[in-house]
């Protein structure tokens, strides 16, 4: 192996041992950025509904390295229905290039 090639192939070993770790961490979502997320989809889901009055998120799980399940709840106070809470399972989902974090889905809610 020449000398061009055995710079090169050092080159590529630094590399790879340097810009994994980097590139691993930069593709995972964090549970405080997930959480802050399904709050945020929260406060807006309450804001189109009438008889919503406070939003949050109760808990939060990891699915994957780049998904988290939080439960989010909606306190609802109804003339008919009375004071009650409903909780909402809500899927978000790391787009690696973009480090943007949007709902990828939403379960029904429960009452």
């Amino acid at each position: 192996m020449n000398r061009v090639a055995r710079i090169a192939l050092a080159g590529l070993l630094v590399t790879a041992l340097v810009g994994t770790p980097a590139l691993a961490a930069a593709g995972r979502l964090s549970i405080p950025r997930a959480r802050e997320r399904a709050e945020a989809f929260a406060e807006s889901t309450c804001a189109h509904d009438k008889s919503c009055f406070d939003s949050g998120v109760m808990e939060c799980r990891r699915q994957g390295d780049r998904v988290v399940l939080c439960r989010i709840y909606d306190h609802r106070r109804t003339e008919k229905q009375g004071d009650f809470r409903c909780t909402r399972l809500v899927r978000l989902g790391l787009q690696p290039r973009t480090h943007r974090v949007p709902v990828t889905g939403v379960g029904g809610w429960d009452c």
